[in-house]
């Protein structure tokens, strides 16, 4: 059954775009007909019309909008299971569909200039005829009002922190792109840039009103660091799919609307500007729970049908070995026993990559086997966009993944490039941070106070700041027993029990689970952060009955509820 808010939703913008349009046919045959009466008098009632549904539409989703931020827990799976189902067994009607909703985005921009165009008529030809000077305030509050709207939906081009490659200062690795997209016919990229993370995307950044924009490659620095040059090859294969692929590039219309109308939420939240809010802020917020569920829907097919075009112009052990450096890279970027504790430096460092970089080749001595291991046993969700790693593996045909992993194994004059974009790279970190790392290391100096001046005291709420700030300096079995302390004088103390749990889930013991289960019965409020913690950690640990446990919980919690 179709959740009864979409239904009425969907009838309401329905309707809008239907009358919109509607108003303009009649008004062009009126115009083309030399009847300039009669347009005028379209426009004013359907202007009148729209804004009124526009207005009541928003007034009605301000009221009756209660969704938390738990994707597919309600009524949003079965839509979500048919349109899997669907393109599953017929991709190209799902194609049409996702091509229809996107251009949803322009639809509205037209109806709300019309709308507001429209209505400013009606009041200009009302007070005409009624001699009501006054309402100009009404008309230039109006015209002001779509002025801020479509000023709000015009995106510039924004991107901090990267660095562009050319053909003239890296050879090697702009040779690699060129040849992967020479490969594969691909069409060419308006810009390559290097940024930080452990990954790879092309990116379409929409431009103006979103009907041009550019396709970017980024490459994350940190992906640079551990593939050789075949591997990076296969990765940036892979995101060319994306491109020229017919049944992956959907993915990019959905995330050029996502990332424009998130960046419109954000603009319309920060000016907290009324008018702002009531034409766009709904749809917006519509829009966005739409597209997200297409976007999941379609994701892992286009993963799995992008490494097959990977491993087709290299090979399947190549691409296997690149996902398993990128997914080893992560769990160390995550890695809550990291030893480098960078808060405790007077100032920011002037070469934050490097040390990172230093870092990740000490932990892996110890934890390479550990993190593979966690690696292979990683299930995923039908929800994530991205398929498990042993998916990805079965998919390349790879039934028992036996390959040696080594990081250092790239070519001196490749090293050379990316040692040069790493230098790039720290001058960037250390000119974003060096002006606000008081305010960055605050958190770290106030629960270092706290841990230096604190004295054992038979208060609750001061031996929890205690535990919480032993927590955030890694000092994880120093405040275990802070929290089992807690406990044995009342064991019904919830969050005390939750961050042992958390505590406990951070190094690996199961017995967590159970823990933070038990806080979530006592305390309600840590239900949502429960379930989250639960099925983060049983899904990277491979435990697909606790994923089905804890689901089965909290449904079990929110009807109590």
């Amino acid at each position: 059954m179709r959740n009864k808010k979409d239904v009425f939703f969907n009838a309401a913008l329905g309707i809008i775009f239907f009358t919109c349009i509607t108003s303009i046919v009649i008004s062009i045959v009126a115009a083309l007909t030399k009847n300039l009466n009669e347009v005028f008098s379209v426009l004013t009632k359907f202007g009148f019309i729209e804004f009124s549904m526009i207005l009541l539409t928003a007034i009605i989703w301000f009221i009756i909008d209660d969704s938390i931020d738990i994707p597919f827990c309600t009524d949003n799976s079965d839509q979500f299971e048919k349109i899997l189902e669907l393109y599953k067994n017929d991709s190209e009607k799902v194609r049409k569909k996702i091509k229809l909703l996107c251009n949803y985005e322009k639809i509205y921009i037209v109806v709300i200039t019309v709308t507001v165009i429209s209505t400013v008529i009606g009041i200009v030809s009302f007070s005409l005829k009624n001699d009501r000077s006054h309402f100009g305030v009404l008309v230039m509050a109006l015209l002001g009002s779509l002025f801020i709207v479509l000023k709000t939906m015009y995106i510039k081009l924004q991107y901090e922190n990267e660095v562009t490659i050319n053909k003239q200062e890296y050879p090697i690795l702009y040779g690699i792109i060129d040849d992967a997209i020479k490969l594969t016919n691909a069409p060419q990229l308006d810009e390559i840039c290097i940024v930080e993370g452990p990954n790879a995307g092309v990116m379409f950044i929409p431009n103006g009103f979103g009907f041009n924009g550019k396709h970017i490659l980024e490459i994350g620095i940190q992906t640079l660091k551990v593939l050789n040059e075949e591997e990076l090859k296969s990765v940036i294969i892979h995101e060319l799919a994306h491109i020229y692929n017919e049944d992956t590039n959907i993915s990019s219309k959905i995330s050029r609307c996502l990332i424009r109308w998130n960046m419109i939420i954000e603009k319309v939240e920060e000016n907290e500007n009324i008018i702002q809010s009531i034409l766009l802020l709904p749809f917006a917020k519509i829009y966005i729970k739409k597209l997200e569920i297409y976007l999941k829907a379609v994701s892992q097919p286009e993963e799995l049908a992008a490494d097959k075009e990977a491993a087709l112009y290299t090979s399947a052990e190549i691409c296997a070995k690149a996902d398993t450096k990128l997914n080893i890279m992560s769990l160390f970027l995550k890695n809550p026993y990291c030893k480098v504790e960078l808060r405790a430096l007077a100032e920011a460092p002037k070469n934050y990559f490097n040390i990172m970089f230093d870092d990740f080749n000490n932990e892996i001595v110890d934890r390479k086997t550990q993190w593979l291991s966690q690696i292979k046993k990683s299930i995923s969700s039908i929800y994530d966009t991205h398929p498990s790693f042993s998916e990805r593996m079965v998919a390349l045909g790879i039934d028992d993944f036996n390959y040696e992993i080594i990081f250092d194994d790239q070519n001196e004059n490749y090293k050379e490039e990316i040692d040069k974009l790493v230098d790039i790279k720290n001058k960037q970190w250390y000119e974003s941070w060096c002006n606000d790392w008081e305010e960055f290391t605050k958190e770290y100096k106030l629960q270092l106070e706290i841990i230096n001046n604190y004295k054992e005291i038979d208060d609750a709420e001061i031996n929890m700041d205690y535990g919480f700030a032993l927590e955030e300096l890694r000092q994880y079995d120093k405040a275990l027993e802070v929290y089992k302390n807690i406990i044995s004088k009342d064991e019904n103390y919830a969050i005390a029990i939750y961050r042992m749990g958390q505590i406990l889930l951070t190094k690996n013991d199961n017995n967590g689970i159970e823990l933070i289960k038990k806080s979530g019965d006592l305390d309600s409020e840590l239900v949502i952060s429960c379930m989250d913690s639960i099925i983060q950690y049983s899904m990277n640990n491979g435990l697909e009955d606790k994923v089905d446990e804890a689901y089965e919980w909290f449904n079990k919690k929110l009807y109590e509820d």
